[in-house]
């Protein structure tokens, strides 16, 4: 097909083939990124040749001639305006200076260069007339895939380029398995076509946590946090996915920081929902539950259903103890040590190390409010929420201490904002100590949203010392701002961070273990290394209940330098 028009050179031309543009888009049934090239090439060039080619005392015409064939698309303009070769213009230094710095013509050639295929220009001298042709293929179909993907749709047309180079494309036959629980995760994916099954086994039995279909991705959680695969997913029906590795999944987040906010929403609305299913099942298996004790002695049956909700009990009980680190990370000079110990079959607090770029670590002990399934899922979603957020895109390019508060502050603000705008009306919220510690300096910025003042021990001189008083619990305030405080672990000094499951254990009579039972136990064993340090508290909160139960969750983590 080919359609072609002349105008003058002047702006009213310009509109005059803006809607010749138009119509040919419609005419020649152009894709999306056609019809954005064909736009960006008439407006750019004719506008040059009407401001620099032309002048008010020198105008002429300006020819468009369109040809699209083979799905390829290719524009001629011309002019009798001055003699311009784009193809020898300099790129906008876009390292040194912003785009809205650049000049707007520069600018707007460098853009169609980079997004066609090919250009070609010739200048007649002797009829004074230059001719322009680009050239555009359709986009190859990888490419033309990953654009129908809505995590991809958004993405710069060189990202998709450069990310269609690495990804790898996956087919199961329904009942195949994508992956198992426990393997290592090295890749992530987004399902195409079909619908895949997330599974775990409870004493043999099979477990159906949910169903995912076409646009869905699963397995990023392994490249966040780097931990093994906690369930098993399974092809329900043949399936088409796409395959993402680390490197892969992190130039996605570079290039475009927005997919970053999107992708933890769309984690956070998963966690919503699986959480708004598990409290509802397990409200309705509780008063089934209280319903079978009643009548234990005429309905022996009923114990199936005791033997369901222990079973599912279980489910959540492993899925929260694999949130927990399972091999802390131990820098030269350093020792890192930690324990968390549920009142109920599953707890509301819970300790984290994250490793962050730079060699920074972050140190995390949190304390939601009550106890039971409600509290452990409410710390899930902080969990998630505070490791995702701090392992933004922004932080990878983690340089200083400035740096550092950074990070604090906006990954508090964040988590604290989804908090309170989405589970506000729960009357829920969590106290966190999140610390992040250089160890080669032993500085350690830290913000404590409500949380126990941690305590520094003092090896050498068997001395301790308390960290500042914090802000408000997440999830009560809005547009909380954290102000990030700092201090020094020096040599043969340990940093004791717990939670209040500690100084508030409870004896028979009721009686508190209580702070200064605390800090009698830290100076008599000043100089243990951290785990005898631990272990020494702990047995001492045990002697003091003597017996009684656990009234609440203990978390204890415990950073001593050497």
């Amino acid at each position: 097909m080919q359609r072609q028009i002349q105008v003058s050179g002047t702006w009213s031309g310009l509109v005059t083939l803006l809607t010749f543009s138009d119509r040919i888009e419609h005419e020649f049934k152009l894709s999306p990124d056609e019809r954005y090239l064909m736009r960006l090439v008439v407006e750019e060039i004719a506008s040059n040749i009407i401001k620099y080619g032309y002048s008010e005392s020198h105008t002429g015409p300006i020819q468009l001639e369109c040809r699209y064939h083979n799905d390829t698309l290719q524009l001629i303009i011309r002019d009798q305006g001055c003699p311009f070769d784009l193809r020898e213009h300099p790129p906008p230094d876009l390292n040194h200076t912003s785009a809205a710095e650049c000049d707007l013509g520069g600018l707007g050639i460098f853009f169609v260069r980079e997004l066609v295929d090919q250009i070609s220009y010739t200048h007649d001298p002797q009829s004074g007339w230059n001719e322009l042709t680009v050239t555009k293929g359709r986009l190859p179909m990888t490419e033309s895939l990953l654009r129908e993907v809505s995590f991809f749709r958004e993405l710069p047309l060189d990202a998709l380029r450069s990310l269609a180079e690495t990804i790898t494309y996956r087919q199961l036959k329904a009942g195949a398995l994508l992956f198992a629980e426990g393997e290592e995760g090295h890749e992530c994916f987004i399902v195409l076509e079909g619908n895949v099954d997330v599974l775990t086994y409870v004493n043999g039995n099979e477990l159906r946590l949910d169903t995912f279909g076409a646009g869905h991705i699963v397995g990023e959680m392994a490249l966040i946090d780097r931990s093994p695969r906690s369930a098993t997913v399974r092809a329900v029906t043949d399936s088409n996915l796409i395959a993402l590795g680390e490197e892969a999944f992190k130039t996605l987040l570079r290039s475009n920081p927005d997919l970053a906010m999107q992708l933890l929403s769309s984690g956070s609305a998963r966690v919503r929902e699986a959480n708004r299913r598990m409290i509802a099942g397990l409200e309705r298996k509780n008063a089934e539950l209280t319903d079978a004790y009643r009548q234990l002695q005429a309905m022996q049956t009923e114990l199936v259903r005791l033997n369901r909700l222990e079973e599912e009990l279980a489910v959540a009980r492993r899925i929260q103890t694999s949130f927990l680190p399972k091999h802390l990370p131990q820098p030269e000079g350093w020792q890192l040590t930690a324990m968390s110990r549920e009142a109920q079959a599953v707890g509301g607090d819970f300790f984290d190390c994250i490793e962050l770029p730079d060699q920074l670590l972050g140190l995390v002990v949190a304390d939601a409010c009550g106890k039971g399934v409600t509290a452990a899922l409410f710390v899930a979603l902080t969990r998630s929420l505070l490791r995702a957020a701090s392992l933004a895109p922004r932080v990878f390019q983690c340089a200083d201490q400035q740096d550092a508060e950074a990070i604090l502050a906006d990954a508090l603000w964040l988590v604290n904002d989804y908090l309170c705008r989405e589970h506000g009306d729960n009357t829920m919220f969590i106290t966190l100590f999140y610390g992040l510690l250089d160890p080669r300096t032993g500085i350690l910025a830290y913000v404590n949203a409500g949380h126990n003042p941690p305590l520094i021990v003092d090896g050498a001189r068997a001395t301790l010392g308390e960290t500042e008083l914090g802000s408000m619990p997440l999830g009560i305030l809005s547009d909380q701002q954290y102000d990030v405080q700092h201090t020094v672990i020096n040599p043969g000094c340990r940093l004791v961070m717990f939670s209040d499951g500690i100084t508030e254990a409870l004896d028979a009579h009721g009686e508190m273990f209580g702070e200064g039972r605390l800090r009698e136990v830290l100076t008599n064993n000043a100089t243990l290394a951290a785990p005898a340090l631990m272990q020494g508290i702990i047995e001492a909160v045990d002697r003091h209940i003597d017996g009684a139960a656990q009234s609440d969750d203990i978390t204890m983590l415990v950073v001593s330098r050497m």
